[in-house]
């Protein structure tokens, strides 16, 4: 059973509600700084706050960097505007307090429906370009990657710093986009391009990403060869903002692989149409 964490919550939600509803297995604790260590054990997050903190949120958001982790937050009265500013930050729901165990129920179960539905996808499609971004910073950044996670979005939002993305035409239409927090690709960048961190201007990170997304995908489809996934590259573009959006084609499946370099996470999300074949 998936594992859920709810903080500052001791007294305000039925533990038994919790348990007999079998979505979560639920873990209360009062927030302290020493948890952020074990978050990433957690696939939801439940978070309630009197006052909404939003630097709390993006502390959160940014510990589980782009991992399958819903986060949640209640409290016990919230203006439009906040409730706004709360999803900018990293909040996959805001909710207000008080809430009945059926209702709480509901708001487990909506969760671990999005969670469960985000393991069906068709890994051979994403092997050619997992190949390929390992080689590129490999033999390019001389950094080392591990794999941290491999999911179906269930989100249109991205919680990144700045994301490359170019479109895939051909027979099979849609998307890559690979997405950053700014340390990490400055980072990288900078590894490649010989430089040190501090001197990459903010031209040559756009730029960096860029063509760091061009050349994951040119590997990709290099990789793919004439076979029926092969598909046609457009020019990069490149987005920056927390909680950029991307628009898709309705109903296309996105498919997120979180990759690391030295405890550091980034993410790269394929969106085709053959995604949506099971062979998991």
């Amino acid at each position: 059973m998936r594992k859920a964490l709810f903080l500052n919550l001791k007294d305000s939600f039925s533990l038994y509600a919790i348990v007999e509803s079998k979505t979560f297995k639920p873990t209360l604790e009062d927030w302290s700084e020493d948890l952020l260590d074990s978050i990433c054990d957690y696939s939801l997050i439940v978070l309630y706050q009197e006052n909404i903190d939003n630097d709390l949120i993006k502390k959160i958001r940014i510990k589980i960097a782009f991992r399958n982790i819903k986060l949640m937050v209640f409290s016990n009265s919230i203006t439009l505007e906040a409730k706004k500013s709360s999803l900018r930050s990293g909040a996959d729901f805001v909710e207000l307090l008080p809430l009945s165990d059926e209702e709480l129920v509901d708001y487990l179960s909506n969760a671990k429906s999005l969670l469960d539905n985000s393991n069906f996808y068709n890994m051979d499609i994403l092997n050619p370009f997992i190949l390929s971004v390992q080689e590129i910073l490999s033999m390019m950044a001389m950094l080392e990657l591990e794999i941290v996670d491999t999911y179906l979005s269930t989100t249109p939002f991205h919680y990144a710093d700045i994301s490359g993305i170019m479109a895939l035409a051909g027979e099979q239409k849609g998307i890559i986009m690979v997405s950053f927090f700014e340390h990490l690709s400055n980072r990288i960048i900078s590894s490649i391009m010989g430089l040190p961190i501090e001197q990459i201007s903010e031209d040559e990170q756009h730029d960096g990403v860029g063509e760091l997304v061009n050349m994951i995908a040119g590997g990709a489809k290099a990789r793919l060869g004439d076979s029926d996934w092969n598909f046609l590259l457009s020019a990069p573009t490149v987005i920056t903002g927390n909680q950029h959006r991307v628009i898709q084609q309705k109903d296309v499946p996105c498919v997120v692989i979180v990759l690391s370099v030295d405890g550091e996470n980034f993410a790269i999300q394929i969106c085709l149409n053959l995604l949506s074949h099971n062979d998991n």
